[in-house]
């Protein structure tokens, strides 16, 4: 399992973050996330991505465009091509829970 990294996202200039959450009411902030995109064996991590974070219950709220972007990622990740643009950042390995017992 190879895992590879893609340049950060950033969010439009001008956008207005929500400032409360819609789920419990608590304070958003703007931070600066990472998501990871999943294809088969491979993942992306996506590093940089601006978004607001509730601070009390960690729901995000993603910029218009944002999402778009990731799922885009994610279709490109199923193209080899577009994977050799992608550096290699290390390895994954999988290990049952019980087996290390």
């Amino acid at each position: 399992m190879n895992q590879i990294q893609v340049d950060g996202l950033n969010t439009k200039k001008g956008f207005k973050m929500i400032s409360r959450c819609a789920i419990c009411g608590g304070k958003v902030m703007e931070k600066k996330v990472s998501e990871e995109i999943k294809v088969g064996n491979d993942f992306v991590i996506v590093e940089g991505i601006n978004v607001g974070v509730c601070m009390d219950c960690g729901e995000r709220y993603y910029p218009p465009g944002v999402v778009d972007k990731l799922r885009s990622i994610e279709k490109n990740l199923l193209k080899r091509e577009e994977r050799k643009k992608l550096a290699v950042i290390g390895n994954a390995y999988r290990l049952s829970y019980p087996s290390f017992a």
